[in-house]
C-alpha cells in the first residue's frame, strides 16, 4: 500500500484543504470498511467516517512519522469506532434481551432443518456479524480483526479482562451457530 508523502502530511498539519482532500480520497475506502465493521448500517458508518477524518485532521500533529501513515490512521479510526460503540455497549450490557430466548429456540429449529453445508462466503460472515449483539460484534472486531489484546479491549470498553475473554468466546459460539444455521461449512 502506498503511503502518503511527508509534504501532504505537513499540508494537513497546516490545515490545507487540498492536502486533507488527498488524504481523504486516498484512504476513505479502507477507513469506511473499518467503520462498517463497527456500525449497524451504512448511514452510521458514513457518520463514523466523517467524524473519524475530522479527528484525524485534529490529531495529525501527533503523527511523528516513525511508522507508516496508514497504520497511524487506521489506529485513529479503530479507536474512534470503539469509542463510539463503547456507549452503546455499556447500555446494552445492562439490558437483557428477552428476544434472545426465542431466538435461540428458532435457531435450533433452523439448524435441524439445514441441508448440506455450503462453502463460506465473506458476504455471509459480514451479514451474520451484523446480527450479533453489539457487545459481541465489538469484541470480535477488536480482537480478531483489529488484533487488540484482551487487556486493551478491557481498558477501551471499561470492562474486566475476563469479561472480554468470555464475551469473545460467546460471540464466536453465536457466530458459529449462525453460520451453521445458514448451512455454511466451518473450517
Amino acid at each position: 500500500m502506498s503511503d502518503i508523502s511527508e509534504e501532504i502530511i505537513n499540508g494537513c498539519r497546516q490545515k490545507n484543504a487540498s492536502s486533507q482532500r488527498i488524504v481523504y480520497e486516498t484512504y476513505y475506502k479502507q477507513m469506511f470498511a473499518i467503520c462498517m465493521r463497527y456500525a449497524r448500517n451504512q448511514d452510521e458508518a458514513r457518520d463514523l467516517l466523517q467524524d473519524g477524518f475530522i479527528k484525524v485532521f485534529k490529531k495529525i500533529k501527533s503523527f511523528k512519522g516513525d511508522s507508516d501513515f496508514y497504520y497511524w490512521l487506521k489506529r485513529v479510526f479503530v479507536n474512534h469506532c470503539t469509542d463510539y460503540v463503547r456507549s452503546a455497549y455499556k447500555k446494552y450490557i445492562r439490558y437483557e434481551d428477552a428476544h434472545d430466548i426465542h431466538a435461540k429456540a428458532d435457531l435450533q429449529m433452523e439448524m435441524q432443518a439445514t441441508e448440506e453445508p455450503q462453502p463460506i462466503k465473506i458476504e455471509v460472515v459480514i451479514r451474520l456479524m451484523k446480527q450479533l449483539r453489539p457487545d459481541y460484534r465489538t469484541i470480535i472486531n477488536m480482537y480478531a480483526i483489529d488484533q487488540m489484546s484482551h487487556e486493551e479491549i478491557a481498558k477501551k470498553l471499561g470492562i474486566k479482562e475476563v469479561s472480554s475473554r468470555s464475551k469473545l468466546m460467546r460471540a464466536r459460539n453465536k457466530l458459529k451457530a449462525l453460520l451453521k444455521a445458514e448451512g455454511v461449512e466451518q473450517r
